[in-house]
């Protein structure tokens, strides 16, 4: 059967993409974990022309449109998982927390040349192409933190864009608005 998602080439076109975590484990739930996300954007957004045009991170995933606008897009991601997975393992090793550096390390287990194994492998492009699917991809990904309870209003969780698209203090993430 053919996999209905697919990064679409000859862009720059927005995608909102999914990354989850292995065994959808609750990995985003203090603040070194948030910040080793937060800090590979940024820096995919100033190093490799990332565009992010809405976000939430959730404890066990993280939803985005995104545009990449000088690079391929899944050897974005690529990358973005490759260096988070390294700095989740090191941050859950330096904890102690056993309980993750274990499951990344059973997780890894049958795959060659690797050790660990922090995310899923598929991150799920979608294509945006109307005003119409961005904001409905967008009202999806900022009501994810209401639907699972952690907040009763979605510019309240920090870990999004929600605030920036009411009009209220943005995230941690700047938002690069899209134009149609």
């Amino acid at each position: 059967m053919a996999n209905r998602f697919k990064v679409v080439r000859g862009g720059p076109y927005p995608h909102f993409v999914t990354a989850s975590v292995v065994r959808w484990l609750p990995v985003f739930v203090a603040g070194p974990y948030f910040k080793i996300v937060l800090r590979s954007l940024d820096h995919l957004r100033a190093e490799r022309g990332l565009l992010v045009h809405a976000y939430v991170i959730m404890p066990t995933h993280l939803h985005a449109i995104l545009t990449a606008s000088k690079d391929d897009l899944s050897a974005v991601v690529r990358d973005f998982k490759r260096f988070t997975a390294g700095a989740i393992y090191g941050e859950a090793k330096a904890e102690g927390n056993r309980v993750l550096v274990r499951t990344f390390e059973r997780a890894a287990e049958g795959i060659v040349g690797s050790k660990t194994h922090v995310w899923q492998h598929e991150f799920h492009p979608e294509a945006v192409y109307s005003r119409e699917f961005f904001a409905q991809k967008a009202d999806y990904l900022h009501a994810n933190p209401v639907r699972k309870g952690l907040v009763a209003d979605a510019v309240k969780w920090y870990y999004s864009s929600a605030a920036a698209f009411a009009g209220q203090e943005a995230g941690p993430i700047e938002v690069d608005w899209l134009e149609w």
